[in-house]
């Protein structure tokens, strides 16, 4: 008998006795070695790490194409007629003080506006002293279109634990898409104020937050951590974000709540002496009063558009409370999107602050919770025979609610859209009307007053327009802005405004539409002089706006 051992050697006996050659046992490759052209895989090696990266950058490739689509859709979008609105007197502030010098701006937010210190500060870095509104509205157009992308890779990474990746990718798309087409994002997309930068701040650290819970790399803490001050400098309610950030964590491991409260509290610290800094300054929101109840469903209204996009989207967050698959999707986007609504409405009966653009950074979480619907949950199929016809359609139910979702809110928004930029109303206050107005009809010499004035801010108007008063006086103003520290100037002493008023037979007054408002003792005494010595021979409403022109009665205009 042959042995095993002698059937490896070089020959064995064939049939008849004849001498064939020995099977060669196949050889391992050396460690490192290249496998040879058309060899099938060794189920023994070791995995190829270089095969696997390829496979990680071919499945990523869908969502950075879809990240790069959302990306320039949002920049097409935002950008579209951003010059066109009239700015709004906050934004007429952003041009005049970002066209000062840094140290002019630094002096006027030790006293002032320390809110908006950094958005100032970027403006100005960017476009130097000769800023126009157009160009100070760029930064939140590329936040604004960042910001999509973002928010697909975030609501991609929140549903995937809970659904498969073509359904998650869904979610994604949705959250990114609706986003877009949202009108009060492009409402803000287009205003020179850090509200979409605070939005585009919120998401990323929110991005940063689920992604550190995912990794072993410290850095993606680091990040998320430093993340958080830089979203308290340029809003500080955008802080409301942690709410969610809390409850993600709260629905996460113990060892990602602990990293996550530290890294947390650690942000919270670094952006503690801002915080309390930008407290002294409390003052400037004094003017904001507590909400009626009708304004939650004005705000909700406001912020989709249309009263068939507000119907949508609670059919949405309805069935996403019942059924949505993505539950984590579905808490973050109810903890962001959701309850920063009534917690400000509630907050502002004891401390006004309630106005829409704090609640911008909140947005992003409202497209999470409307993306959560796309993962719903379907009932499966009863009879086996269905099963193939079925499977096909299922798979694309996903696509098709995020299809459905987004052209619910965004058909009936168009019409928003347009309007948010329009010329003269799309911003609301037509300051460039009243600035044209007055280039067009006043002659020099006139004198100018603004009623209401101070905090109201309508003289402004001289700083972002000057050429249109080039010619005018500026009766009640005892210091210009800049040398002052402030934003629109010292008025002269109450007692001085008879004399300013000596002798000028024609006085253009600028202020809001219909009768003259009186708000301080100056804003009376101006309206009582007006009265004793002048007659109303011209009144241009405008939105939020109005030019009146006053002439003497005598012919020496004395007081």
């Amino acid at each position: 008998m042959t042995s095993e051992v002698d059937l490896s050697t070089e020959q064995r006996t064939g049939p008849a006795g004849a001498r064939v050659p020995a099977r060669v046992p196949a050889s391992r490759p050396r460690p490192g070695a290249a496998p040879r052209p058309g060899a099938a895989p060794d189920p023994g090696a070791a995995p190829d790490p270089r095969a696997a990266a390829a496979r990680a950058r071919r499945a990523r490739l869908p969502d950075v194409l879809v990240g790069a689509v959302a990306a320039l859709v949002g920049l097409a979008l935002f950008s579209w007629r951003v010059g066109a609105p009239s700015p709004s007197r906050d934004e007429a502030v952003t041009v005049a003080v970002a066209g000062r010098g840094a140290g002019a701006i630094w002096r006027l937010v030790q006293d002032v506006d320390l809110v908006h210190a950094p958005f100032y500060f970027l403006v100005h870095v960017l476009f130097g002293s000769s800023v126009t509104v157009e160009q100070a509205r760029w930064p939140s157009v590329l936040a604004a279109a960042a910001t999509a992308p973002l928010l697909h890779g975030l609501a991609r990474r929140l549903a995937l634990p809970a659904v498969g990746p073509g359904t998650a990718r869904a979610a994604g798309v949705a959250a990114a898409a609706l986003w877009l087409v949202t009108p009060v994002v492009s409402r803000y997309a287009q205003e020179a104020r850090p509200y979409a930068l605070a939005a585009l701040v919120a998401t990323a650290c929110t991005y940063l937050l689920v992604r550190a819970g995912a990794s072993a790399r410290r850095g993606w803490w680091v990040a998320y951590a430093l993340g958080l001050p830089l979203l308290g400098a340029l809003n500080t309610l955008a802080l409301g974000v942690l709410l969610a950030h809390a409850g993600w964590l709260l629905a996460s491991a113990p060892a990602v709540r602990r990293r996550g409260a530290a890294a947390a509290g650690a942000g919270l610290a670094l952006a503690a002496p801002l915080l309390l800094a930008q407290s002294t300054q409390s003052g400037q929101v004094a003017f904001l009063l507590p909400p009626s109840p009708q304004q939650l469903p004005e705000h909700v209204r406001f912020a989709l558009g249309s009263g068939a996009a507000v119907v949508a989207a609670a059919a949405a967050v309805a069935a996403a409370l019942l059924r949505a698959r993505a539950r984590r999707l579905l808490l973050v986007g109810l903890l962001w999107g959701a309850a920063p609504v009534p917690l400000l409405w509630l907050l502002s009966q004891v401390h006004p602050l309630w106005t829409t653009r704090y609640l911008v950074a909140a947005v992003p979480g409202t497209c999470l919770l409307l993306a959560s619907a796309v993962t719903l949950a379907l009932p499966r199929a009863r009879s086996p025979r269905r099963a193939v016809p079925v499977a096909l359609p299922r798979r694309a139910v996903p696509a098709v609610l995020a299809l459905a979702l987004v052209a619910a809110v965004g058909v009936p928004g168009l019409r928003a859209q347009a309007h948010f930029r329009d010329a003269r109303a799309g911003h609301l206050e037509d300051l460039r009307g009243a600035a044209e107005h007055l280039a067009a009809e006043a002659r020099p010499g006139d004198g100018l007053l603004f009623v209401p004035d101070g905090e109201y801010r309508y003289r402004v108007l001289t700083q972002v327009y000057p050429d249109a008063v080039a010619g005018l006086r500026d009766l009640a103003l005892a210091r210009p802005a800049e040398p002052s520290a402030t934003l629109v100037g010292v008025p002269v002493p109450v007692e001085r405004l008879a004399a300013a008023l000596a002798g000028v037979e024609r006085v253009w007054v600028v202020g809001g539409p219909g009768p003259l408002v009186a708000v301080t003792a100056q804003d009376r005494e101006t309206v009582r002089l007006l009265r004793r010595g002048y007659r109303l021979v011209q009144q241009r409403d405008l939105h939020d706006y109005g030019v009146k022109l006053y002439e003497s009665t005598t012919p020496s205009a004395g007081a």
